[in-house]
C-alpha cells in the first residue's frame, strides 16, 4: 500500500514557500513533516509519498526539493514523490 502524506503544500506563488492552507494555519509551517511522521506513527507498511503538479516548473521544483530535505534532515520517512498530472 502507498500514501499521499503531503499533497499540494507548495505555492505556485513567486517566493511564497508552502501555500496558506488552514491546516498550516492550525498547525505551524512544519505540518507536512508532522503528517509525514503520524502517517509512520500509524503504519510501518506502507509507502510514504508527497505529491504535487507542475513540479517541472523551475521554480516549483526547487521548492519540492527544499521541502523533500526538510523532511529528511527531520528524519521523516519518505519513499517518493508522486508528480500529478492531467
Amino acid at each position: 500500500y502507498d500514501w499521499d502524506v503531503g499533497n499540494e503544500a507548495i505555492s505556485d506563488n513567486g517566493d511564497e514557500y508552502l501555500r496558506d492552507t488552514p491546516a498550516r494555519r492550525a498547525i505551524g509551517d512544519d505540518y507536512v513533516i508532522k503528517a509525514f511522521e503520524f502517517a509512520r506513527a500509524a503504519s510501518q507498511n506502507v509507502q510514504l509519498y508527497y505529491n504535487d503538479y507542475s513540479i517541472e516548473v523551475p521554480g516549483k521544483r526547487e521548492k519540492a526539493l527544499r521541502l523533500i530535505k526538510e523532511l529528511q534532515a527531520a528524519g521523516a520517512h519518505i519513499d517518493g514523490l508522486g508528480f500529478q498530472s492531467h
